[in-house]
């Protein structure tokens, strides 16, 4: 019976989930709006647009410019900073906060999505300093703190700096770079 249960809710949250993807993508599918498709829309495009990649902007840039690197700023480390982690703020924390998880009925989030524009996974905004990261089947597996007026970087669960960061398109979302500052393709809308 219990095995029952389980199941049932598994099948549930899953369809919540393609529920949600149908209703709230509408207006954040860059499959079917070409403003916010950055392999199209060459003003969202880090390798396009100059102004918005932190190889040329380097105060967007957590290797370049101090203030926005979390082993070198405290007050945006969440390992020293313990309002901005999940794991010791109850508030960011979804485990706790379940309306902050892309699987509840109310959600209302940011999409992430891969080089084909392929739903890649889901943020929900915490505060206006911290986000949190869930892969495609709404599983989380991180968190970006504010780091500059235009920048987050991502953290593991457990607070440590994956190096990675998200950088706002100055229209419509942000997009992922590696460590080295390279774009992945991955962008938010």
């Amino acid at each position: 019976m219990r095995g029952m249960v389980i199941l049932i809710a598994c099948l549930f949250m899953g369809s919540v989930l393609y529920a949600q993807d149908d209703l709230a993508f509408k207006g954040h599918d860059p499959k079917k709006d070409a403003n916010l498709n950055p392999f199209i829309n060459k003003e969202i495009n880090p390798d396009s647009n100059q102004s918005i990649s932190p190889s040329v902007n380097w105060n967007m840039n957590p290797l370049k410019e101090n203030s926005v690197n979390p082993t070198l700023n405290p007050s945006i480390n969440p390992m020293i900073n313990l309002q901005l982690n999940p794991q010791s703020n109850d508030v960011l924390n979804p485990v706790i906060m379940k309306g902050l998880r892309p699987s509840t009925e109310t959600w209302k989030g940011l999409f992430l999505f891969n080089d084909s524009n392929q739903l890649f996974g889901y943020i929900s905004v915490a505060t206006q300093n911290v986000m949190l990261s869930f892969d495609n089947s709404g599983t989380w597996n991180g968190y970006y703190v504010k780091a500059g007026r235009s920048m987050y970087n991502y953290f593991t669960l457990f607070g440590v700096w994956t190096g990675m960061f998200l950088c706002y398109d100055n229209q419509s979302g942000y997009n992922l770079f590696d460590k080295t500052g390279k774009w992945t393709h991955i962008h938010v809308k």
